[in-house]
């Protein structure tokens, strides 16, 4: 990525501070040196169950950011997963910015305390609580609500919720080293790829007690009990949580050796025949992914879910999910709290999860995106957290970013171009680029020969109560 700083003017050392006369902008303001786009420089993570070397997006948006960087700290290891890669303000994965130093807003060249460091780059956090009212559009917001990440999955995630924002400062104020934020975390997932896999909230009763008469060892597992009162039920709300939370609970507190019997005899019967259905290669795979584990059973009462290029899910608060595979644009409120129960070497905190669940019983709705104009579709959560849009301008044409009351970050995923702003600044973007813009600014796309995809995360304005 290069940028051009067009007609720098240095501000004069003498000139009064900038005052700031309103808390809040509501409209599209000018752009200067002050809130002109600034390139990103994103962390990548290194969970098991990420992708290897360069089969991995992630991998290869942070090795192009690299390159575009010169920098040569950064190199894929064909043998490392490379899992996540992160924008935005949390502090397990924070983006930083470059800006020179007679650019900056209150800078004095005689206060060499206060001068940026490590070639002038240091944490957006930083960067956007210097000027809040001109970065955040608001001075009395000083961070993100929103983070955008990456996702290239190669193994199943671990079953896990995300609390609201009740259970979370609860969680926080007692488990601080576990839950290390108070923030809940709703998120949306958007297919970057086909056959995007997870699995996500409870399947229908009727399915759930189908799946005991087709498979006994999920029967062994569960009980007669349990598993006559699954086949009984009615659908009434209240019974089929109070029945679901009955079921889930015993499950996970299941002996493994029970767990590893049942497994073993599941799947010795399913090696036996030669043609499985989609089901059943999921079980097969969880088995070869965690030999043993609880979560090997978790389809069988969980809904599949399957998103193709473009298509987004949305997960609220409280909602048992994990990715199965596929490559992933994933958007959420800016936290990292996770409630874990299964397929994971990590922390499970059972009791947590199963009493904070919903237990609805339906298959998640999958979102298209609303179609805003030619170029752009947006992706829009029942939360005010986070938007996504998704813009694609042809090869050889332009086409203006709007501004909004938030802040926003940009990622390129496909092609190149120049985004420009006014005569202030080009900055030249291609696949792994990433920015920050400032609130109440907007930004002309200036597509590349092969046209260009970029991704904009913000708060959702468009949100209301």
């Amino acid at each position: 990525m290069t940028m051009t700083v067009l007609d720098e003017k240095k501000p004069s050392t003498t000139a009064p501070a900038r005052q700031i006369v309103t808390t809040k902008r509501d409209s599209s303001v000018s752009v200067t040196h002050h809130n002109q786009l600034r390139p990103l420089h994103c962390a990548a993570q290194e969970y098991a169950w990420g992708r290897l070397g360069s089969s991995s997006t992630v991998a290869l948006m942070k090795d192009a950011q690299a390159m575009q960087e010169d920098d040569d700290t950064f190199s894929v290891d064909e043998d490392k997963p490379y899992a996540e890669l992160w924008l935005g303000t949390h502090p397990n994965g924070m983006s930083m910015v470059t800006v020179h130093k007679e650019l900056q807003h209150g800078y004095d060249p005689n206060d060499e305390a206060n001068n940026l460091k490590e070639k002038n780059k240091h944490s957006l956090l930083e960067y956007i609580q210097k000027d809040p009212a001109l970065h955040m559009g608001d001075a009395n917001e000083t961070d993100l609500s929103f983070l955008l990440k990456v996702l290239s999955v190669r193994k199943v995630l671990s079953i896990q919720a995300h609390p609201d924002k009740q259970l979370a400062e609860k969680l926080h104020a007692e488990f601080p080293d576990i839950y290390q934020d108070p923030n809940h975390k709703p998120e949306m997932a958007i297919a970057m790829s086909d056959k995007v896999r997870a699995m996500c909230g409870f399947r229908p009763l009727k399915e759930i007690a189908q799946h005991l008469d087709e498979y006994p060892e999920f029967r062994a597992v569960l009980g007669p009990e349990i598993a006559q009162q699954i086949e009984r039920m009615d659908e009434d709300p209240q019974m089929v949580r109070s029945t679901l939370q009955k079921m889930f609970k015993s499950y996970l507190e299941i002996p493994a050796d029970d767990i590893q019997k049942n497994v073993d005899v599941m799947v010795a019967r399913l090696q036996q025949t030669h043609r499985h259905n989609d089901l059943e290669k999921l079980i097969l795979q969880l088995e070869q992914q965690f030999p043993g584990d609880c979560g090997i059973f978790a389809p069988l009462f969980f809904n599949i879910v399957e998103l193709q290029y473009g298509e987004g899910l949305y997960i609220g608060a409280n909602e048992p999910h994990a990715y199965i595979s596929g490559e992933i644009l994933e958007c959420m409120a800016c936290s990292d709290n996770v409630v874990r129960a299964g397929l994971t070497p990590k922390l499970k905190d059972v009791q947590t999860l199963v009493n904070m669940l919903t237990y609805k019983t339906c298959m998640p709705e999958i979102h298209s995106g609303i179609t805003v104009d030619e170029c752009t579709t947006r992706y829009q959560p029942p939360v005010r957290d986070f938007c996504v849009e998704v813009i694609y301008v042809e090869g050889g044409t332009e086409y203006e970013i709007s501004d909004v009351a938030s802040p926003s970050v940009i990622l390129t995923t496909e092609g190149e171009a120049s985004l420009k702003q006014d005569d202030i600044c080009s900055l030249d973007v291609s696949f792994g680029s990433a920015a920050f813009c400032s609130a109440n600014t907007k930004c002309k796309v200036v597509a590349g020969p092969y046209g260009v995809r970029l991704t904009r995360a913000f708060t959702n304005v468009f949100h209301t109560d």
